[in-house]
């Protein structure tokens, strides 16, 4: 009762500290900063003509030609002078000295901004300067040249003679001209991203410099959890992306442009349908039964992790909005989340507003699509030949004395035995060559458009920022119907309102129209894909009249055939239209208490609302059934309302120059409530008409759930001299899923991190810019589990009273109050090198990551009135390397980059229940996957093939199924007891990969920009069950080209892996076997952009800050051994089914040329 009461305080304190903080402040979100390079900014070439020009144009004009922003004070201009200034292609530094020198102002570089100011060297009183100049001493010009260290002109570093405002700026070549008072005088010579270094002027009167990387300032910031972080200061393994290198691919989702950029980071896509998300999974599987997707964080805000949304939701976010990607991998970097972050985090940054000049930016792109491969089937003449074949193999094996020439008339009906051969018009297998041919994968398959139309703009003053956006996607699929329009706004606030105060508000809302198909599946449920290639290329897409649809029906009966639907009609006569409405945002308060010490306090909502209508016209053929049909239709609404709040106390301070502390505390709530209706209705009067109060009501459900977190956190780090780092966070979740006695976990964290560059030892090796080595151990969660697993639920059971049944409810699942979260305890260790000014940076990661308490379903007492119950028992690991390396090949006008990751992961489960019983699974077509102890999760389950009986001598000397002959598949005896059965089955496979790895390079010259992006995974297989209909060789619907290639007589063995056809399929030839598992391996080009940056001086004259056009392709090449559609394909996406193709919506090869504008 305590934890309970404690609970109820926590919450209710939030709710009344929430409520004002919704209602005051409005505008949200949380920064992240991010400064560039200085000496590039500075050394970018411009060119402009200025003619006793106003100095505020002139600086507007240098805004856009340069793209960069000026900061001043208002009063610095107030007196609008004039000035004359030409420049032909030279670089920004010089212009600037040129411009500003005259007129007695500086300027010093932060991030993209250029601050203005007054010349340091300040005139001293007139009667102080007569006084000095009676003894002063003549001065010294002192003039010299500053270089970095590889001997390259450093434009714009500041020279100061210390002690004093007296100062100058070097040139484009890197020179500088200072008068001196003395021989005793100090030069400074200080740079944005270069250690300060002072140089005593002596008897010299040239003085040249070279300023070495002062990598501490190069520093970047990582977002983690409740906050930011220095990436120097990082102790945990976390992964960024770079979204500038995507944000011209035609990527709807962000999930699709981090697939291969991250190490450790496995994204999939298993579907091209439009609006459809990936797949990512981080350091490998570490459920059973659980979620095994990490947890997306935008903005501090966790997104709904319901099924609403595709891709865990990121498909409704506009990638062109997104400034940062973070993902945290390690447990020192996702304990601070509790019980959801065992697997992984990933950490999402909107953009923001900047001070300075508003900036309209508009982004366009426009392409095609194509289907990025076909399957190789079957022709009308080759199916002819091959059905034949398959009809006359049965009929002379199971009838006596029978012979090919036999009419049908002569042979059994119903036995398969029979086909056509003249019954129905141009239809005759003795006679091939007269009947016409239908592709049916083209009748699907079409060439999409594709439009992209993103406008945004951004500024604000020192007081308040803002960032606002609009995106209209309009993508149609690759298969006929299928597309999407997304429409999505963001609105980005910050406000100042005062030295201490800071307010902000993000608000998202979007609104999506997809139109669906049902790709998947088999075609008796009619899946398109599974029908398009399961049909029989010799069946028209409509019956006699042009207009009625037709199917495999219409010829099936004769021959006992099956009535294989017809995918055109699975297409156009199906409606599956979803609408979704979203609003995701969130507002936060600021407050400097004292100090260091600031409070913030956010409040956020993450809405969804979703109408799905379902509609199957009466014209639509089903199995074995022409139309007219019975129509039915259904109509869904489902509701996912989630509230997360958290207040935090944020303290830094510095203990002289050695010690740096920083220290959060926090509390956290969250609740969730879903909500889903659903009508059914059939005998629809007419397929005009096409919504459920139409027809007849034939059913519907409702029903609705909650769940609740309650957390407190903490997290502390410690940084001495820039060398010995160390962190450690705390977390305690409390959460309304788990039973009475377990509802409470803590997850503690701890790591340390040792710099060892910047040790005397090494700090003067020259070769090596950062060496930094660290280790981390900590312990989070995984609570994606069902609402009320740990208690009795109640289901409908009716029951008699006297003679009249009356409704009633009983428990139809037993309760454990003793059921938590899995938990995992996860070591890492890990090394990062920088080379040369870290133009060679390499990382390195090793881990183990062992889940326990795993929610598994086991056996209890009958006496229970049971059969079994969920507990806590199962245990996996996971442990890996990771490695990723940055090399900058060139640098200056000809630019190359390459980014390369290479991940290994192994899997194993280490504990499965009391008994240590294996977990069979299935796929729709009986048991297809087991998991065992010692093995990876969710291997595949079935028979060895091991070749295919040549001839009767070889079936006599095999065991062998007792209907097997010669040309049936050979299975291994795995058991050795000469008997082929249900116990040869073995593990033939597994969807996890050996390794995954990505190659990433971007090259710049002039104007010209060029990306080229692949990934790959090695390792892994899938389970065709795909393949498995459309190569049974049966004879009554198509077949892969592979069927060519079959076993004829032991004359014509063909390849000694495809069997014989037999329409009475014998030996078990279509279990399931290694027969159906493939390669997963693959390497995909995954895009290909070239750019070009029109010239300043041409965007100059259109009044155009910048201008870029360019074009890509993505999903460009695929090499892979696999026979489907797609190497990354899982029809069934979970630990224990997943690798298995049972049709899925292909992927798409997108062609697009685009337009970059900034105003």
């Amino acid at each position: 009762m305590k934890k309970h009461r404690h609970v109820h305080v926590l919450l209710t304190m939030i709710k009344f500290t929430c409520v004002p903080l919704f209602l005051a402040f409005l505008t949200f979100g949380i920064s992240v900063a991010r400064e560039g390079v200085a000496q590039e900014l500075l050394a970018r070439p411009i060119s402009l003509e200025l003619t006793n020009q106003d100095i505020r144009i002139a600086l507007s004009q240098i805004e856009k030609s340069a793209e960069v922003k000026f900061s001043y004070e208002p009063t610095l201009l107030k007196s609008r002078k004039r000035v004359t200034l030409e420049a032909r292609n030279e670089p920004l530094a010089s212009v600037l000295t040129r411009l500003l020198r005259p007129l007695d102002m500086t300027y010093e570089v932060s991030g993209k901004y250029i601050i203005l100011t007054r010349q340091r060297e300040i005139s001293l009183a007139a009667d102080q300067k007569t006084v000095e100049a009676r003894n002063a001493p003549v001065d010294i010009t002192v003039s010299g040249k500053v270089t970095d260290e590889s001997g390259a002109e450093l434009p714009g570093v500041n020279v100061l003679v210390k002690g004093t405002q007296r100062g100058t700026t070097t040139d484009a070549e890197g020179e500088y001209s200072l008068s001196v008072p003395d021989q005793n005088a100090v030069l400074v010579f200080s740079f944005v991203g270069y250690e300060s270094t002072e140089m005593t002027v002596g008897n010299s009167t040239r003085l040249d410099v070279s300023l070495k990387v002062n990598i501490r300032a190069l520093g970047e910031v990582v977002v983690v959890g409740y906050g930011t972080q220095s990436k120097k200061d990082v102790t945990g393994s976390i992964a960024s992306l770079n979204t500038q290198a995507i944000k011209d691919m035609p990527v709807t989702n962000i999930g699709e442009g981090m697939a291969g950029r991250m190490p450790g980071v496995l994204v999939q896509q298993a579907s091209g349908a439009p609006g459809s998300g990936p797949s990512i999974k981080i350091r490998g599987l570490g459920s059973i039964s659980a979620g095994n997707g990490p947890l997306i964080v935008v903005d501090g805000q966790p997104l709904n992790s319901g099924d609403l949304v595709n891709g865990s939701g990121l498909n409704l976010i506009n990638p062109n909005d997104i400034e940062t990607v973070d993902v945290l991998k390690d447990a020192s970097a996702t304990a601070i989340f509790g019980s959801r972050g065992a697997n992984g985090v990933v950490m999402i940054t909107t953009k923001r507003g900047k001070a300075g000049k508003s900036t309209i930016n508009l982004d366009y792109y426009t392409g095609i699509q194509e289907v990025s491969k076909t399957m190789d089937m079957l022709n009308a003449q080759q199916f002819a030949e091959f059905s034949k074949s398959a009809h006359n193999n049965a009929y002379l094996e199971r009838v006596p004395g029978a012979s090919i020439t036999d009419p049908n008339s002569a042979r059994p009906a119903a036995q398969r035995y029979r086909y056509p051969r003249g019954e129905f018009p141009g239809l005759d297998f003795d006679n091939p060559a007269g009947i016409q041919s239908y592709d049916y994968q083209s009748l699907i398959f079409r060439t999409a458009p594709i439009s992209n139309y993103q406008l945004s703009a951004s500024g604000g003053s020192d007081k308040v920022q803002y960032m606002v956006s609009g995106n209209y996607l309009k993508q149609d699929g690759i298969i006929k119907q299928s597309g999407i329009d997304r429409y999505t706004f963001r609105s980005n606030v910050d406000a100042q309102v005062s030295p201490r105060i800071k307010v902000g508000m993000s608000i998202s809302p979007s609104f999506t129209k997809e139109r669906r198909i049902n790709s998947d599946g088999h075609w008796a449920s009619n899946g398109v894909i599974n029908a398009a290639l399961s049909q029989v290329p010799i069946v028209p897409i409509y019956q006699a009249d042009g207009v009625t649809y037709n199917s495999q029906a219409s010829i099936a009966a004769p021959y006992d055939w099956a009535g294989v639907t017809n995918p055109v009609a699975n297409i156009t006569e199906a409606d599956n239209n979803v609408n979704t409405l979203r609003l995701l945002g969130n507002t936060y308060l600021e407050v400097g208490i004292w100090k260091s010490l600031k409070y913030r306090g956010s409040v956020g909502g993450d809405i969804t609302y979703l109408r799905q209508n379902l509609y199957r016209a009466s014209t639509m053929p089903l199995n074995q059934l022409l139309p007219p049909n019975i129509s039915t239709g259904s109509s869904i609404t489902s509701q996912n309302i989630n509230w997360v709040t958290n207040h935090t106390l944020d303290y830094s301070f510095e203990l002289g120059t050695a010690h740096r502390f920083t220290a959060l505390i926090g509390v956290e709530a969250q609740q969730n409530t879903f909500e889903n209706n659903r009508v059914d209705a059939t005998n629809f009067p007419n397929d005009i008409v096409r919504t459920v109060n139409a027809g007849v009501i034939s059913g519907g459900s409702s029903f609705k759930e909650q769940y609740s977190l309650a957390s407190y956190f903490g997290r502390i780090g410690y940084v001495f001299n820039d060398k010995y780092l160390f962190n450690a966070s705390i977390r305690r979740d409390g959460s309304s899923r788990f039973g009475a006695n377990q509802r409470y976990g803590t997850f503690p964290s701890a790591s340390v991190g040792w710099r060892v560059s910047e040790e005397p030892f090494l700090k003067n090796v020259a070769a090596i810019s950062e060496l930094k080595l660290k280790a981390s151990f900590g312990l989070s969660g995984n609570n994606a589990f069902a609402n009320y697993g740990s208690i009795g639920t109640l289901g409908i059971d009716n029951y008699v009273i006297g003679n009249g049944l009356a409704n009633g409810l009983a428990t139809n699942v037993i309760g454990n109050p003793n059921l938590t979260w899995e938990k995992s305890r996860q070591t890492d260790i890990g090394a990062e090198l920088g080379l040369f000014k870290n133009r060679v940076f390499l990382l390195a990661d090793y881990y183990s990551r062992i889940t326990s308490d795993l929610l598994l379903s086991v056996q209890v007492p009958s006496l229970t009135g049971f059969t079994s119950a969920n507990q806590n028992i199962g245990k996996v690991e996971n442990k890996g390397m990771e490695f990723g390396l940055t090399t900058r090949n060139t640098v200056g006008t000809f630019a190359w980059t390459t980014d390369l990751n290479l991940s290994f992961n192994r899997n194993k489960v280490l504990a499965l229940g009391p008994t240590g019983d294996a977990i069979r699974s299935g796929s729709g077509v009986g048991e297809t996957n087991i998991t065992v102890l010692g093995e990876p999760l969710g291997n595949f389950y079935g028979y060895q093939q091991i070749g295919v009986f040549r001839d009767q001598a070889e079936l006599d000397a095999f065991p062998h199924f007792a209907d097997s002959r010669p040309g049936d598949v050979k299975f291994a005896d795995v058991n050795n007891d000469g008997v082929i059965n249900a116990n040869d089955r073995t593990l033939i496979g597994n969807n996890q990969p050996d390794f995954i790895y990505g190659i990433n390079n971007t090259l710049t010259y002039g104007g010209f920009d060029l990306s080229i992006s692949a990934q790959g995974v090695q390792g892994g297989q899938i389970l065709n069950l795909s393949r498995r209909f459309i190569e049974n060789l049966e004879g009554n619907q198509n077949q892969l080209t592979t069927v060519l290639d079959r076993w004829q007589s032991p004359e014509q063995p063909g390849n000694g892996i495809v069997p014989r056809a037999n329409t009475r399929s014998t030996g078990n030839n279509n279990a399931i076997s290694s027969r159906w598992i493939e390669s997963a391996s693959y390497f995909r080009i995954r895009n290909i952009t070239l750019g070009y940056r029109l010239p300043s001086s041409l965007s100059d004259r259109i009044k155009i800050q910048n201008a870029r056009v360019y074009a890509g392709v993505q999903n460009a090449f695929t090499f892979t051994k696999y026979l489907g559609y797609n190497p990354e394909v899982s029809g069934y996406e979970n630990a224990l089914t997943g690798g298995v193709d049972y049709g899925s919506y292909p992927l798409a090869r997108t062609y697009t040329i685009g337009l970059n504008l900034s105003f």
